[in-house]
């Protein structure tokens, strides 16, 4: 792999690990103004419903896996692209049942696709002319 790749990858890892710490700190904030209001106390320490940022976190790990994705040119990534997309639909846009089991259905699907049809093609590159 070139230099600059190795460079974006280095960075999409960072950029994946702040983003984690990012969440976790707001879950934990989230968990104290919760506890405060079950104790009758009225905290709001974070002003955004956890349903927004759980929205724009997800957005944001979509972005950096598709920016992997642009990097590595491999089967995987895009699946990888597609599972945190749909789990983002079935996260944040919970309509109905249906929606829900038919996201169940598309994630079982692309693991099945990563499993069966990939298997030992696991990470090979998609356009192999580049050398």
């Amino acid at each position: 792999m070139k230099k600059g790749f190795q460079y974006l990858e280095t960075v999409t890892k960072l950029l994946e690990i702040v983003i984690a710490v990012v969440l976790l700190i707001v879950v934990a904030v989230k968990i104290i103004e919760n506890c405060a209001g079950f104790l009758g106390y009225s905290l709001m320490i974070l002003p955004l419903e956890f349903d927004r940022v759980l929205s724009i976190t997800l957005g944001l790990v979509i972005g950096v896996e598709f920016t992997k994705m642009l990097v590595k040119h491999t089967p995987d990534s895009v699946i990888e692209v597609l599972l945190f997309a749909i789990a983002r639909q079935m996260v944040v846009y919970h309509d109905d049942t249906l929606d829900l089991l038919i996201g169940v259905a598309a994630i079982a699907g692309l693991f099945a696709v990563k499993r069966f049809l990939l298997g030992s093609h696991s990470g090979e590159k998609i356009d192999s002319s580049e050398k």
